[in-house]
């Protein structure tokens, strides 16, 4: 009877071990790609002083965030001109674990990394500015496998580099180099080999990194490709790909940007939000909500509505409680609500300027980072008013410029500028 029970226990634990939801912020915007966790405690206001800093770690000027699995952080840093730098970085003490760098020569406008890696309990996924497709070993931080996917694909190097964050799907992982040889391609995310490509993007190679949603039962990866002001070949589309094949399966012409950095957001298994600052030829606002439907075997994609009184440059909206939250970049900038219906509920009309800044959901507060000097804002999310719970600052550069996206796990916010990244504890307040 003893050993029966001691038995079950096991194969309860093995089982809950590998069943039980975590916390892992492994990829750009998070477990589900959206920029959202719930089910984790913070604190729910902050005092004068903000929330504890745990510590800080120096990093060169760039804009790619981090990723967070289990105990360890993951960071593509660079030296300017020379190499790109994978670095593993213990979560607890912020002491670097092991570091790896390739050679990556050349320099950028606005210099430094741009895209955050993928993790799973095994390895690690990142692009380089330059084009450089790595997968590492987690544990050892060796390379396994590596492409260029600008060489391998005839893309152009973009003006501020490549800004690819890979997207993994069953055995796959894909990336969107954009070129003439393919638009999106899907590799053996284990060996490395090309498993499918698509056809040729009409766009030219931009800044915006693709993402999964199932429409009509079908998981699908979205693509936007942005028209070029100076060279009209290059024209403007949202596209969508069957995820397992690469197969086409609809396509939407009414976004009309010519720089997108901001990916979409999944509504519903209908619906999705673009939203961009580059709107029919000028440094414009647009937001738009499309639908997706299947008839028998054809998708059909209708457009909702348009409106020009929002639209944000680098980050998504944040959907939450079927309101979207945005840093709208037009003039005035400045944090906005809409409804899913594309009214505007309020915006924030006074400082802070949020800018270029990013902003996450944890268990129902929004977590808003202003762009230009990096302080972080507690918001509770309201469809009366801006409501903010608290302020912190960690950035005293004059250099600041925060444009990375936010991370977070076991109650640590991981942040940046263009001179160092902060552990801060949402869950106690410094002293």
């Amino acid at each position: 009877m003893i050993r029966n029970t001691t038995f079950a226990l096991t194969i309860f634990l093995l089982f809950w071990g590998c069943t039980s939801p975590t916390n892992n912020w492994n990829q750009y915007l998070g477990p589900n790609r959206d920029a959202s966790i719930d089910d984790v405690e913070i604190l729910e206001s902050w005092p004068e002083e903000g929330p504890a800093e745990l510590w800080s770690f120096p990093l060169g000027a760039g804009y790619g965030g981090v990723s967070i699995f289990d105990d360890e952080v993951f960071v593509l840093d660079r030296d300017p001109g020379l190499r790109d730098i994978l670095r593993c970085i213990d979560l607890e003490s912020g002491v670097e674990k092991w570091n790896f760098s390739y050679e990556a020569s050349g320099e950028l406008p606005f210099p430094g990394s741009r895209a955050v890696p993928t993790v799973d309990n095994v390895r690690v996924w990142t692009v380089g500015p330059h084009g450089h497709f790595y997968c590492f070993d987690k544990e050892s931080g060796q390379p396994l496998w590596d492409h260029n996917i600008l060489k391998e694909f005839d893309a152009e190097l973009p003006t501020w580099g490549v800004s690819q964050s890979p997207v993994i799907f069953e055995d796959l992982v894909i990336v969107a180099p954009s070129g003439a040889g393919a638009g999106v391609v899907a590799f053996d995310k284990i060996t490395g080999e090309l498993l499918w490509k698509s056809r040729p993007l009409s766009g030219h190679n931009f800044h915006v990194s693709p993402i999964l949603a199932s429409f009509g039962g079908i998981e699908q990866l979205i693509m936007i490709s942005p028209f070029d002001r100076s060279d009209s070949t290059y024209t403007q589309e949202v596209v969508s790909f069957d995820a397992r094949t690469g197969e086409e399966l609809w396509q939407y012409l009414g976004l009309r940007s010519f720089a997108t950095i901001t990916p979409a957001t999944i509504i519903d298994e209908k619906r999705l939000f673009l939203t961009d600052c580059s709107y029919d030829g000028a440094y414009d606002p647009v937001s738009i909500m499309i639908e997706i439907t299947k008839d028998d075997d054809e998708f059909v994609v209708k457009e909702l509505y348009l409106t020009e009184e929002a639209g944000s440059k680098m980050h998504p909206a944040l959907l939450y409680e079927d309101h979207l939250y945005l840093n709208h970049t037009g003039n005035p900038a400045q944090m906005m609500c809409l409804t899913l219906d594309g009214e505007l509920v309020w915006e924030k009309d006074s400082a802070p300027n949020f800018e270029l800044g990013a902003m996450i959901q944890v268990n129902g507060l929004i977590l808003n980072q202003n762009g230009k000097n990096g302080d972080i804002h507690l918001i509770k999310p309201s469809t009366e008013a801006y409501q903010e719970l608290g302020k912190a600052s960690f950035f005293d550069s004059k250099k600041s410029q925060a444009w990375a996206p936010l991370a977070f796990s076991q109650g640590k916010l991981i942040i940046r500028d263009l001179e160092k990244m902060v552990c801060i504890d949402l869950t106690q307040a410094a002293h």
